[in-house]
């Protein structure tokens, strides 16, 4: 009698044990590239000052030919609260866009973001001669994603939209850099960094809208004679 009643139990701990493997790999395969980037953020934290200024955006260093911090300055932070901002910021457009954005797209995203912010500091912000953090390159990811998740969700993008364009003409043209922020983080905040961010996150989002998101349409049936 014990083993007839086994086998069904079995069977259904296994069915269980599947499903969870199965819910396991799809949440694997959605969220594989925005883990590793919070994990990436959150281990550089740790990370002695004197490592940090190796990795950082100095003006003098760049133009002596160390490229590589146009993109190392990115990844790297003041100290904890600065980390954890971006790690929130992060987590929450990488939540509202699962959906419309592959990690493989993310990722391309962010990292040509990465590069218009350094690219952009370098060049056209000669003031800011030392930099890190990703916030900028967040703004690019977050302007790409609205940019293509509009057919999705269009009261989502557009809310962030008018967020966005907001928050920059009150940056560049009222206010400046955001105090409370800076005092957060205890650092003055690089808000061309969002600008250059966001800007590149409008051009990849619109080559990807029309390369990658096309809007489905079916094929016509036939005309079929009675």
């Amino acid at each position: 009698m014990n083993d007839n009643h086994a086998s069904p139990q079995s069977a259904a701990e296994i069915a269980r044990e599947a499903q969870a493997t199965a819910r396991a790999h799809g949440f694997f395969q959605q969220w594989w590239f925005s883990l590793l980037v919070m994990a990436l953020i959150s281990v550089t934290t740790l990370l002695p000052h004197s490592v940090v200024d190796q990795l950082a955006l100095q003006r003098d260093a760049v133009t002596g030919g160390e490229w590589w911090r146009i993109i190392s300055s990115q990844f790297v932070h003041l100290g904890f609260n600065h980390t954890l901002l971006n790690i929130v910021g992060y987590l929450i457009i990488a939540t509202a866009f699962r959906e419309d954005v592959t990690p493989a797209e993310e990722a391309v995203s962010l990292l040509l973001a990465n590069l218009g912010v350094g690219l952009g500091i370098y060049f056209f912000s000669l003031d800011i001669v030392w930099y890190v953090g990703l916030s900028g390159a967040i703004y690019g990811l977050l302007t790409h994603n609205l940019i293509v998740g509009y057919r999705r969700s269009p009261i989502l993008s557009i809310f962030f939209g008018l967020f966005l364009a907001g928050k920059f003409y009150y940056e560049q043209f009222i206010s400046g850099p955001d105090t409370a922020t800076a005092a957060f983080i205890g650092a003055d905040v690089a808000i061309d960094s969002h600008l250059y961010g966001a800007i590149t996150g409008f051009v990849t989002g619109f080559i990807s809208l029309l390369l990658f998101h096309r809007p489905h349409v079916a094929p016509a049936e036939p005309d079929r004679a009675n």
